[in-house]
């Protein structure tokens, strides 16, 4: 939203944090073709539009059933600020097949061990094993079964003990372009041992401090807005990008939610398959939700702790 009202050197910036060449480009790109269909999917909803404060939090509420409340924080807004521009994304997945729980033991970072309600199976699941990890497909249902619809999963991928950090996967996994889609296990195999803990937790965070380490800097130094706001505006600047989002995982499926509101002001510078298979998820591991057709990821985050939210 915010490159499409940015025109120059700030476009440009954009357009590369984004990894697209041409505004055109981007709104080809298949994650903003998906964007456009979400809304006629049982699964999910999502919303944007330019707003003031209170309306912001209330329209994010509204978009996420009220998981996500006060994405904008108070006195976020005051005379200075030109626009807001916000969406949200909304969803809501259910298992093919539910799991069974029982309690298991998962190992937190400095050799503290844990009891968390966890997933259990016996049916066969879509796991790989790759050099210093596993990884675990779980496809949500789709109740619309038409041509073309699209297909949602969760991956999940657990680092080996001692062999790969959970660090170390984070930054192969983004940083390597469709690492995920090269590591989505194709075929179900029978299961060994089984287990995913059950978690729920709400992050947030500012967001402008990373895009100016990843190479955008004229957005929030001296910014060109003019195809966003007439009259010869100057001075405009991004001053904050908050992003915000929930998940929760459990036997019976995924509900999930996010938010990204930018405030633009006025301002100066600133082992072998036929045996079973193991999946134990019982030390920090990454997670997203993928649409299958345009491998788009419409949440990632990792588990340090099932029980901390």
């Amino acid at each position: 939203m915010v490159a499409a009202g940015t025109r120059g050197d700030t476009l440009s910036e954009l357009l590369g944090f984004l990894g697209s060449k041409t505004i055109d480009q981007l709104h080809r790109a298949k994650a903003t073709e998906l964007v456009g269909r979400l809304n006629g999917l049982a699964q999910t909803f999502f919303a944007s539009g330019v707003w003031a404060r209170q309306h912001v939090n209330a329209f994010v509420a509204d978009a996420t059933d009220n998981l996500i409340r006060d994405v904008l924080p108070p006195a976020s807004v005051d005379s200075s600020t030109a626009v807001v521009l916000a969406n949200a994304l909304y969803f809501k997945g259910a298992w093919y097949h539910p799991f069974d729980v029982s309690t298991a033991p998962f190992h937190v970072p400095g050799g503290t061990t844990v009891r968390v309600p966890s997933m259990t199976t016996s049916e066969s699941q879509r796991i790989a094993v790759y050099p210093g990890f596993r990884a675990l497909k779980l496809p949500y249902k789709n109740d619309v079964q038409v041509q073309q619809q699209e297909e949602f999963y969760m991956l999940i991928l657990v680092p080996d003990k001692d062999t790969v950090s959970l660090a170390d996967l984070y930054d192969k996994a983004v940083s390597t372009p469709e690492f995920f889609k090269k590591h989505t296990p194709a075929r179900e195999v029978p299961v060994g041992r089984f287990m995913v803990p059950k978690f729920s937790f709400t992050f947030e965070f500012e967001a402008s401090s990373a895009m100016r380490k990843l190479g955008v800097t004229k957005a929030f130094e001296d910014g060109d807005f003019s195809g966003m706001l007439g009259g010869g505006d100057k001075g405009l600047v991004i001053d904050k990008v908050h992003h915000k989002a929930t998940v929760e995982v459990d036997e019976v499926g995924t509900v999930a939610a996010a938010a990204t509101v930018v405030e633009i002001k006025y301002g100066s510078v600133g082992p072998g398959l036929r045996r079973g298979v193991y999946f134990v998820a019982d030390r920090p591991f990454l997670f997203a939700v993928v649409e299958e057709r345009t491998d788009a990821l419409l949440f990632l985050g990792h588990v340090v702790n099932p029980l901390a939210s």
